[in-house]
This record gives structure tokens, C-alpha cells and sequence, in this order.
């Protein structure tokens, strides 16, 4: 009997299976002092100008981070990066700090300060992007199907604009991390909606680890570049939630960089399809809701054998969310596959239906449990299957398993060339 420690919420969860394939990132050895890594890159950056040639002239200064279902460490980038600011001369009332919420919920006083630190968070003005909000976004440009592009006009306005995030193998747009910072992260909810498609999507090349030729991530990269910010600053994590390599500079060809070294890290080729697959979201922050777990649930379906069985175990702290656009669209049939059909067939693209159109083209392939705080009502309502017992599960149905204890810090797949 193997004892395996699964990534849910703060604490963990132990299941204990036999015969078991268990699949882990990479080993990465974490950076001894990132601080002091960033604040060296800023000075001899991956590629194009250091911070201190781009603040040169400048007066006012827009950071962009990530927001709380991300696990990017913003305690230990942003203060790193301000304190690299000041030095050079950069007045503290002109640094604005700019919360990339997406379609996303804005965070509380307290979430802030956990993500940026007390410190940051007290003194300095603190954005939150309202994607619906039009009155705070700023025509960027015209992208090339004709549509507006609108940015929030804080960050826009900006005579320094700088882009920060946490590189990772991403479900439909590639990798996370780079431009979307700009698209999704500051854009108006249309911009969003058109991004997220449901034939952009449906692509075979929204995937993980795919950028060239896949539709989400190219329409995102154009967006990036009608913005075209100054500076990007983006790292990559291991296991332990820990820094392990720091990127720096102009944001395209750093992120390129960047995400060739994740791609070498998290993902691995598997031999076979399994009958089970278990896996996780990564714990706290990103299982800290249903939405962000269908993540979890694309990594498993890369590695599940058709009609097999996913089990998904994320705390979902903050629930599906209820009432949220994703919790609003799963009551619109009764069924997975009617759910699907009416998403792909219905020329109006909703806010989050992406979510819904990937769990439910998973749930064509896979019967997925949910092993979960939500309640057995809450899991079936978003038509899934509850779980209560991930061992006793795995033995009343038999056949291969395949764990992912990390979710999608391991994103597996099946050479078929």
C-alpha cells in the first residue's frame, strides 16, 4: 500500500492505493534568495532595456498582478520590484498597484494584504480591474476581426507600464503568465468573451503547452501588442510553492523563455490511457473554487481512457462559486452533453461559459467525481458526481490508476507519432 499526500486546500489529503502510477513535475531546486534574483534581473534583464534605463523620463508607474486564484508569489515579486523603483528615484504616490482580475471577483482589504503584504497594501494605491466597468477602460486599439480592444485606463495611462505573473502550462491558452496580463487580465469583458470563444476553444490547439497555431493564445499575444507594456516580469515555481527561475525584460521574448523552461519541467510523456485518474488543482489558492478545478479536471482527461473515471479532489473553499456566471450557466440543461450542444451551437458567447464548454466535453469522454467541502447537492447541481471516500471509490470500480498529486503542475500526455 502506497501512502500518497494529494495538493488540497492548505492542508493536503492522504489517500493510500495499491498499484498506483504516480506522476510528479520535475524536480526544480528552488532559487536561495529570489529577491535578490529579481533585483538582478531588473538590472541585467533577460532581453531588451534594464528598469533603470525604462524609468528614465518617466513619472508615473502601473504594476499589473495577478489576482487571488493565482499562485504567483506577489508578496515577495512586488515588494522586490518597488523597493527597485524607489531607488531609482520613482515617488511612492506614483506607483499604482493593479489587480488583474479578468472576468473574475475583485478582492477583499485582507486578500490584498495576504497577496501583496501588509506594507504594500496600506500604502499604496491599489486598483482593482472591473472588466464590466467601460467608464474605467480605455480604447486601446482595433484588433485585427475589426473588434475594440479596451484596457484599464489606470494601467494604460501609465508612463511606465510593467506586466508580473507565474508561468504555467495553461488549459486552452498554452501557458499562463506574459500576455495574458493584458488579455485576459486588464481587458473589457466583450475582449474576454470573444477570446474565449466557444470555436476558439473547440480548437484542437487551445491546449496545454500549445502556443504557435493555437487561436486563444495568438489572439491574446495580438492584444498584448496593441498595449505593448514596458516590462515583464515573470517566474516559474516548483513544488514546494517556491521560486525557481525569475524572467526579465521585453515581454515577448521573455515569456517565450519562460515557458520553454516550464514546458521542459511540467510535462511528461505517459506510455497509456488509465481507467482512473485521480489529480488535484494544485491546492490553496487555485482549488479554492469549482471553476478553477475544471483545470484539474483537463489535466486527468489528457491520460483517461474513453469512458473512464476522473476524480478531482479541491477543497472549493470558496464554492462553485454560487452565483457566478460558470454556477449560472451549469443549471441551463439537465445534462452534461445538452450543455455542451447549447454552448457550441449558440452564436452569443456568455461570460465563463469556457469553463462549462471544457468541463462538459470532459464529461463526453469521462464520468468525473468530485471529491470536495461542496455539499452532494452542490456537486450534482453543477452535474458531477460527489465523492466522499477516493479509496473506496477506486476499488469498487478497479482497472489502472493514475494519480496526479499535483494537478496541474504535471500536465501528462500521450505521444500517438
Amino acid at each position: 500500500m502506497r501512502e500518497i499526500r494529494l495538493d488540497y486546500g492548505k492542508s493536503g489529503h492522504i489517500i493510500n492505493l495499491d498499484n498506483a502510477d504516480v506522476f510528479f513535475p520535475c524536480v526544480q531546486a528552488a532559487l536561495e534568495n529570489p529577491q535578490k534574483s529579481i533585483s538582478q534581473k531588473l538590472h541585467t534583464p533577460d532581453f531588451g532595456k534594464a528598469l533603470s534605463e525604462l524609468v528614465k523620463g518617466k513619472r508615473t508607474v502601473a504594476i499589473a498582478h495577478t489576482d487571488i486564484t493565482r499562485a504567483t508569489p506577489n508578496h515577495i515579486i512586488i515588494p522586490a520590484l518597488i523597493k527597485e523603483l524607489l531607488a531609482l528615484g520613482i515617488l511612492k504616490e506614483n506607483i499604482i498597484l493593479v489587480n488583474m482580475t479578468g472576468s473574475h471577483r475583485e478582492q477583499t482589504k485582507a486578500e490584498l494584504k495576504k497577496m501583496l503584504t501588509k506594507e504594500i497594501a496600506d500604502n499604496y494605491v491599489c486598483v482593482q480591474h472591473n472588466s464590466f466597468d467601460y467608464s474605467t477602460m480605455t480604447l486601446a486599439g482595433t484588433m485585427s476581426d475589426g473588434k475594440p480592444l479596451y484596457i484599464n485606463s489606470q494601467f494604460f495611462h501609465a508612463d511606465l507600464k510593467i506586466c508580473t505573473g507565474f508561468i504555467e502550462p495553461h488549459f486552452f491558452a498554452g501557458f499562463s503568465g506574459g500576455p495574458k496580463a493584458i488579455l485576459p487580465g486588464l481587458s473589457d469583458i466583450e475582449s474576454i468573451m470573444r477570446n474565449h470563444n466557444a470555436a476558439r476553444i473547440a480548437s484542437e490547439k487551445a491546449t496545454w503547452g500549445i502556443t504557435e497555431g493555437n487561436p486563444v493564445w495568438e489572439n491574446i499575444r495580438e492584444g498584448a501588442r496593441l498595449v505593448n507594456p514596458d516590462l515583464l516580469i515573470n517566474v516559474a515555481m516548483n513544488t514546494e510553492e517556491r521560486i525557481s527561475a525569475v524572467f526579465v525584460g521585453e515581454w515577448e521574448q521573455t515569456h517565450r523563455k519562460g515557458y520553454s523552461f516550464v514546458k521542459q519541467h511540467a510535462m511528461q510523456k505517459v506510455d497509456k490511457a488509465y481507467d482512473i485518474v485521480i489529480t488535484t488543482n494544485s491546492g490553496y489558492p487555485l482549488d479554492m473554487n469549482l471553476y478553477q478545478c475544471v483545470k484539474g479536471m483537463s489535466t486527468a482527461a489528457q491520460i483517461v481512457k474513453d469512458n473512464g473515471i476522473i476524480i478531482i479532489a479541491g477543497e472549493c473553499s470558496d464554492g462553485i462559486p454560487n452565483g457566478s456566471h460558470y454556477h449560472r450557466i451549469l443549471k441551463m440543461e439537465k445534462s452534461p452533453e445538452r450543455l455542451f450542444d447549447f454552448i457550441v451551437n449558440n452564436p452569443t458567447t456568455m461570460p465563463e461559459q469556457w469553463q462549462a464548454q471544457i468541463q462538459t466535453r470532459i464529461q463526453k469522454k469521462a464520468r468525473v467525481y468530485v471529491y470536495s467541502n461542496l455539499s452532494d447537492g452542490e456537486i450534482r447541481e453543477a452535474m458531477l458526481i460527489p465523492c466522499r471516500d477516493i479509496e473506496k471509490l477506486v476499488r469498487e470500480n478497479g482497472g489502472s490508476v493514475a494519480v496526479l498529486p499535483k494537478g496541474p503542475q504535471t500536465i501528462p500526455y500521450i505521444d500517438n507519432n
